[in-house]
């Protein structure tokens, strides 16, 4: 197997914020002082962790990574928000491949059952090209536009166990995956799924999985999880700190690497390995990147609803100009509560850029969380925007000494 290098630039940083700064990202930033002055000075209270990875290549095409962090404090709590769909997307493709022998494939039909008073069951949908609900349906809504329902149907399809269980298994002990998005459930019953049966296209049931229930405790490992001054519950303002001890918890620094190992499988150690071939990782590929308008089955026509930066937060998130076709972003992004977060591989195929960006930062000047006064436009999309550009620059300026060869990526 082929040898991963990594090589970690530390280097101090003052200002009484982690000395892990490298010095090359904190130039870079100190370059956006003029643009967001309230941010470059006070990176703490916007809860900012910025890791930035460059790629140079050796004569056999093998990744070398030298990474830059900023301010990165891995157990300080932040929302992961639709992050947690990029591992549920790959761990589906993952747990399908376990039941290939029953001929259990991303495409095959399913049905969902409404196993207790509060679920809701899904025959069919008309979204899909075949008019049929699948995981790989699922997952082209999760990456295309960040579809929170279906992340429920995966989240759902694993269990919460399998989840969080397969995570740890691959690397990832730190990981809590707690409960769906958008709905509102109690601790207990997010610790529920529904039932699933899977059918051939003759329709034939291939497979069955009931309902099941999370038996696994899962410990509290990260700090400072209490955020902003208040919150708004069911239209009432509670004066006390939003409490997300018991939500998802989807480190930067786990995000980053996850997605390294996505991108470049082979790199990674064998007990790490994911149950993947070869052509799901091609459907990952073709779908972390595709832009809502070129989406079809789902389709998304409205441009001005879904522009190309719709879920590309680096250099274009806060736009609505249409991405090169050179440049392309296979990434995976989160909003809510406040933070703004992107896990993203960056690559230019005119000038031979690729490097890993991940980043999240906390906009929510007035305190309050749940009242949707947040400063996304403001200031959180255009800092991750320029953000992107400022470091897409530097790399544009990087020399290379070998080009890379982005064949088994595009397609």
């Amino acid at each position: 197997m082929k040898r991963l290098f990594f090589i970690t630039i530390i280097f101090g940083f003052s200002c009484g914020i982690p000395n892990n700064n490298s010095k090359l990202l904190s130039k870079i930033i100190q370059s956006m002082y003029k643009d967001f002055p309230r941010i470059i000075e006070n990176p703490e209270e916007f809860r900012v962790q910025i890791i930035y990875t460059q790629i140079d290549r050796n004569n056999e095409q093998v990744p070398i990574f030298t990474s830059h962090k900023f301010n990165v404090v891995p157990e300080k709590y932040f929302y992961p928000a639709s992050t947690v769909k990029f591992p549920a997307a790959v761990l589906a493709l993952d747990k399908i491949n376990h039941y290939e022998s029953l001929g259990l494939t991303k495409d095959s039909k399913l049905t969902i059952g409404s196993d207790r008073d509060w679920m809701e069951s899904v025959d069919n949908d008309t979204s899909s090209e075949t008019g049929n609900a699948s995981i790989a349906h699922y997952i082209k809504k999760i990456f295309v536009v960040s579809d929170d329902n279906a992340f429920n149907r995966i989240y759902e399809f694993l269990g919460r166990d399998y989840f969080n269980e397969r995570m740890w298994a691959i690397g990832y002990p730190d990981t809590r995956f707690r409960h769906r998005l958008s709905i509102r459930l109690s601790a207990e019953e997010n610790k529920y799924t529904n039932s699933f049966d899977f059918f051939s296209e003759k329709g034939n049931r291939l497979f069955s999985q009931p309902s099941n229930y999370s038996g696994i405790n899962l410990s509290l490992n990260s700090k400072e999880n209490f955020i902003g001054d208040s919150y708004l519950l069911d239209g009432k303002k509670i004066d006390s700190q939003m409490d997300f001890s018991q939500k998802n918890y989807f480190k930067l620094t786990d995000q980053h690497r996850f997605l390294q190992q996505v991108i470049f499988p082979e790199l990674f150690n064998k007990e790490d390995k994911l149950l993947l071939t070869e052509k799901d990782y091609k459907f990952l590929y073709e779908w972390m990147s595709k832009l809502p308008k070129d989406s079809q089955y789902p389709t998304y026509p409205d441009y001005k609803q879904f522009p190309d930066g719709f879920c590309k937060f680096f250099i274009f998130g806060d736009r609505n100009d249409y991405i090169p076709s050179n440049i392309r972003i296979y990434n995976k992004v989160g909003m809510a509560y406040g933070f703004l977060i992107d896990n993203a591989y960056i690559i230019d195929t005119d000038s031979g850029v690729e490097f890993f960006l991940s980043a999240v930062i906390y906009v929510n000047s007035n305190g309050v969380l749940n009242d949707d006064d947040y400063e996304y436009d403001e200031l959180g999309l255009p800092f991750l925007s320029v953000l992107g550009q400022k470091l897409y620059e530097y790399e544009i300026s990087r020399e290379r000494r070998i080009p890379p060869d982005f064949s088994r990526i595009i397609h």
